[in-house]
């Protein structure tokens, strides 16, 4: 806990973001990054890639060192969350690689988040080498995701890219972080931490897939095991119409997210589902660690805060190569 009070202070304040916000480009975000934790990385970033994406590979190698160096430090059950908990590196590896296939696009290996050896549960360079999307999630059997290819016949008749997700999110859920949590002695306060990461995944995909017409079997069938929620509501979403899922949730611990929920569904809107979970999941680990200051939510709130550090900077890095103006890369944060 020591060591997590200490590594906090490395990461990027709010004048930090204001002022990077206000680089010209990917290449004065870089600047302005190499007075701290970042320098070393950049120094040797290759020019061999566009510059956002030679960025993003650096900030994912600075996640990625930070996360395992707590690993290593961890008591045994504590150890054992964490390593579920990251597992999600490996996740967005598989969806990245796998929505390029769905695309037929080449994968470019330096977007993906490099997981450290004996972690790498998937053999992701068998899957980027796969012919198909079909292919690549039959490797997937010989792992803990193996259900997603039983849900192939769902992505067959709707040609989703979001039901593969779902599958995979659920695995991850139902299969490796929730046990871990099981696990964790005097952990209530990063259950419910993890809880309203997992519920609220769960209602955005829900309501993804009704969005985009998929049957209510196949949104039940695709759902994840509920953490705080009850499954009957769980049971409602599925059942129900897009436009009716922010009235049941206000029914719910979750009224506070309805709004948004509500808002981001309505045709039109910028923001996303995705980013509505980050932002609500980012506020509570804000509320909930400083609190705690001794516990291991701390430690599980620095995780997830250098998480959030690396996907904005993605954000920012990206919104400026694309000529995105500032207030627009701003609404992408979460901070």
């Amino acid at each position: 806990m020591t060591r997590a009070h200490g590594l906090h202070t490395h990461l990027i304040t709010r004048a930090d973001y204001q002022a990077i916000l206000k680089a010209k480009d990917a290449k004065s975000v870089s600047e302005y990054l190499m007075k701290g934790d970042y320098a070393k990385l950049l120094e040797s970033v290759s020019a061999e890639y566009p510059i956002a994406l030679s960025l993003t590979k650096a900030f994912h190698s600075l996640l990625v060192s930070r996360c395992y160096y707590l690993v290593k430090l961890a008591p045994k059950r504590s150890r054992r969350l964490l390593e579920a908990y990251l597992e999600r590196f490996l996740v967005e590896d598989m969806k990245r690689i796998l929505r390029a296939k769905h695309s037929e696009r080449v994968v470019d290996k330096a977007s993906l988040i490099p997981v450290p050896k004996g972690y790498d549960y998937a053999n992701l360079p068998a899957m980027i080498d796969a012919a198909t999307l079909q292919d690549a999630v039959e490797l997937l059997k010989a792992t803990r995701y193996r259900s997603v290819a039983d849900g192939l016949p769902i992505y067959e008749k709707h040609r989703l890219i979001s039901v593969i997700e779902a599958l995979i999110d659920r695995a991850y859920f139902d299969s490796e972080l929730i046990p871990a949590l099981r696990r964790l002695p005097g952990g209530g306060m990063v259950r419910e931490m993890v809880g309203t990461e997992v519920d609220l995944m769960n209602i955005k995909t829900m309501a993804d897939l009704k969005a985009r017409r998929v049957t209510a079997d196949a949104v039940r069938s695709l759902s994840f095991l509920p953490m705080r929620l009850e499954p009957e509501v769980l049971t409602a979403i599925s059942g129900t119409s897009v436009d009716s899922i922010p009235q049941l949730l206000s029914k719910t611990q979750y009224a506070a997210s309805a709004h948004a929920i509500r808002d981001a569904l309505e045709p039109g809107k910028d923001e996303s589902l995705d980013h509505i979970v980050r932002q609500q999941v980012y506020n509570q680990t804000k509320s909930m660690m400083f609190p705690h200051f001794g516990s291991f939510a701390y430690v599980f709130g620095y995780v997830r805060e250098a998480e959030a550090e690396c996907n904005n900077l993605v954000s920012i890095v990206t919104g400026k190569e694309l000529g995105l103006d500032e207030a627009r890369i701003q609404a992408s944060l979460c901070v």
